[in-house]
């Protein structure tokens, strides 16, 4: 994609189909109402409401009423890092753990206009600094929504477990997104923890109600399938790429797990 872009999302664009993004969103809705699930949570969106993305999130839209409209702002990890430059790495671990801005205020007065900003330059053509600019406001945007959460703190009710727990179980999740390539067993997300396989299955199964080499080998085949979408390698080439050993070995993992042969889905 594109280093960044504005879109609208509305009913005509609702696919229940879970799949990995390898890029972020701010999704802005208006009217109606929807339902989404990123990775193991699920999040609403009634009337005026913000929800973010971040790049390496699994999303499924699961509901969507026929009036919801909302413009997204996308943007690419590129972007991501420039607007982060100097943000502490804490704002992104608090936003991804309270990614729904519940705070009206601030969505009738920052992120409204921060759209129309967006719409602005997106819709003049001879505007060439339209990433830079975004990134800036991406910057200005979490900023605003970390300080608001800091002076606002509130129990965070989707957690399950202790605090311990919690931890380990998103530091899991932080290794499944950046080593997925070449871990594709539950041992080896293990000793990268120091922690037993046993232990590391208590604590993902009672988050997610799977255990981990079910979250492994999903994780996985969503990014087997992006990287069919959105890339021009070969299957010899995504085999190497995900450290299998031959694109027979991808062929039978992916069939096993997706139901069809890596071909197949490329057709569809």
């Amino acid at each position: 994609m594109e280093q960044t872009s504005l879109i609208s999302i509305n009913r005509s664009t609702f696919s229940p189909e879970a799949h990995a993004i390898d890029h972020g969103a701010i999704i802005y809705s208006h009217m109606g109402s929807a339902s989404v699930r990123i990775n193991f949570d699920t999040w609403e969106l009634n009337g005026e409401s913000v929800l973010c993305f971040f790049p390496g999130d699994i999303i499924k839209w699961e509901t969507m009423s026929d009036n919801f409209t909302a413009d997204a702002i996308l943007y690419s990890s590129v972007t991501l890092r420039s607007a982060s430059l100097n943000v502490e790495h804490a704002v992104y671990n608090t936003l991804r753990a309270d990614r729904r801005c519940g705070y009206p205020a601030l969505i009738k007065e920052v992120v409204s206009s921060m759209f129309r900003i967006f719409r602005f330059y997106f819709t003049v053509e001879h505007y060439t600094l339209t990433d830079r600019i975004v990134a800036l406001q991406l910057q200005a945007f979490f900023l605003g929504f970390y300080d608001y959460l800091l002076a606002n703190p509130r129990d965070n009710q989707r957690d399950k477990g202790t605090q311990r727990t919690n931890e380990l179980f998103n530091r899991f999740m932080e290794l499944l997104e950046e080593e997925f390539h070449e871990g594709h067993e539950v041992n080896y997300y293990a000793e990268r923890m120091n922690i037993s396989r046993k232990y590391l299955g208590i604590i993902v199964s009672g988050k997610t109600g799977f255990p981990p080499k079910h979250i492994i080998d999903e994780y996985i085949v969503l990014r087997l399938k992006l990287a069919m979408r959105t890339s021009k390698r070969s299957l010899k080439q995504i085999a190497a790429d995900f450290h299998f050993p031959d694109q027979s070995a991808l062929t039978r993992y992916f069939r096993t797990h997706a139901g069809m042969s890596p071909q197949q889905y490329r057709l569809k």
